[in-house]
């Protein structure tokens, strides 16, 4: 009952910062933590390898994208420059005597990776008894489909070189990716069944004491209650918040009214935040460079209307192209090491950041905005939080990165202040 209590805390917290994956895995874990309490252990241990396919239920993986695609731009350019084709890379982006190529979203690999981890899991709980094994197998299937996508990847642009881009775009791209993809497993599979365990030899003698009918029932009843109970206060503190709050009333004043604002001569990055309380987006002129500060401030969050969300972007006009992250090193005592990103467009260079405020906190990392969120909502405080973007516009990225940096230098101390101010004058009424 002790784990099935501290699964429904989790989802408690998820669910009252609006953390989807974390509720969801959380339930799962009070599913198999209620078939141990009502079931008793016995019984528990003998469903936990299929209740653990529950898991497979969640939707989860996306911010392991970025990651998968630079791996994939990098072991495809190993391969080319082992293969001596002369290779200029930049980042995902990389240019052969042939052509130009460019990893994106479908080429990381992540569809090879999950459905591996599925297909893989499936095998190894059929094929094996010990749970060692198990894993072993997993985490060798795991690393078998992060290799089979660099090798469709260094194939395809291999193959495209050779045959002058006759062969490897299109279609043939996608077969040839799946036909690795199907030889891999089914070569993993033969492999791994060398070592099958024998079937274990079942006792027809009874081997689980069935629990008394009145425990069943009262233990399934307060599993039940406990489950309904996280999500009714969770539902609870939030409309409690939303209620007793006054209105929001944005100043930025202090940091961004002495700014001078200037019509931008260079393409800027528009960035979408959805669901926002208020939004405030300028552009302005400062060091030398065109910056746009955009800060979008959020108050009573839900789901489809929170600080984090993965539909949020720093660039959504689709125009610009990514060029991969940077770091700039020392910008200030809060935030000693500021990741960046840079997207070009025709003749101009952008470098962006995004800062999570929320309710006196400030950080880049989504996880820890979400607790901060909830440590703030545990505490009564509300549940505050802005998203601040600020991007740089130049014509080379020289020129766009001290812009940036003393921007963000000289503006974050007051740009906070102001921020503290606007949720100090909401402060719930008593």
């Amino acid at each position: 009952m002790a784990f099935f209590l501290l699964s429904g805390a989790a989802a408690y917290v998820g669910e009252l910062v609006s953390a989807a994956v974390v509720a969801q895995f959380a339930i799962v874990f009070m599913l198999i933590g209620s078939t141990w309490a009502v079931l008793g252990y016995q019984a528990f241990r003998n469903l936990l390898g299929p209740l653990s396919f529950l898991f497979f239920a969640i939707p989860f993986g996306h911010d392991i994208l970025p990651t998968l695609m630079d791996w994939t731009a990098n072991a495809t350019v190993v391969g080319l420059r082992l293969s001596g084709i002369p290779v200029l890379q930049q980042d995902r982006h990389f240019v052969i005597p042939s052509g130009s190529w460019s990893v994106i979203e479908a080429c990381s690999g992540i569809r090879y990776l999950f459905t591996s981890f599925f297909v893989g899991s499936i095998f190894a709980y059929l094929t094996y008894q010990r749970w060692y094994k198990r894993l072993i197998f997993i985490a060798a299937m795991v690393l078998l489909s992060l290799f089979a996508n660099w090798l469709r990847a260094y194939a395809i642009v291999l193959i495209a070189h050779l045959t002058d881009n006759q062969w490897g775009l299109g279609l043939s791209h996608l077969a040839f990716g799946w036909v690795i993809f199907g030889v891999v497993v089914i070569t993993a599979f033969m492999i791994g069944d060398r070592w099958r365990d024998t079937p274990p030899v079942i006792d027809e003698t009874p081997q689980v004491s069935q629990p008394p009918l009145p425990r069943i029932i009262a233990t399934a009843l307060l599993s039940s209650a406990i489950a309904f109970g996280w999500r009714l206060g969770a539902d609870n503190m939030v409309n409690h918040a939303s209620i007793e709050q006054l209105p929001l009333q944005l100043d930025l004043s202090q940091s961004l009214g002495k700014l001078p604002k200037v019509e931008p001569g260079l393409a800027m990055l528009e960035p979408s935040f959805l669901g926002a309380t208020a939004i405030h987006q300028g552009d302005y002129l400062y060091a030398g460079g065109v910056a746009r500060i955009y800060l979008a401030y959020y108050r009573n969050q839900k789901q489809g209307q929170e600080l984090v969300n993965v539909k949020s972007q720093i660039e959504s006009s689709k125009t610009w192209e990514w060029r991969g992250n940077r770091k700039l090193h020392s910008i200030s005592s809060l935030l000693p090491n500021l990741k960046t990103e840079k997207y070009t467009h025709a003749d101009t260079v952008a470098l962006a950041t995004t800062l999570y405020w929320v309710g006196g906190y400030i950080t880049q990392s989504e996880v820890h905005s979400k607790l901060f969120q909830a440590f703030n909502l545990l505490r009564g405080h509300g549940d505050d939080g802005a998203a601040i973007v600020i991007s740089v516009s130049a014509h080379t990225e020289e020129e766009a990165s001290p812009a940036l940096a003393a921007l963000i230098r000289d503006l974050l101390p007051s740009l906070l202040s102001d921020l503290e101010h606007t949720m100090r004058q909401s402060k719930r009424v008593n």
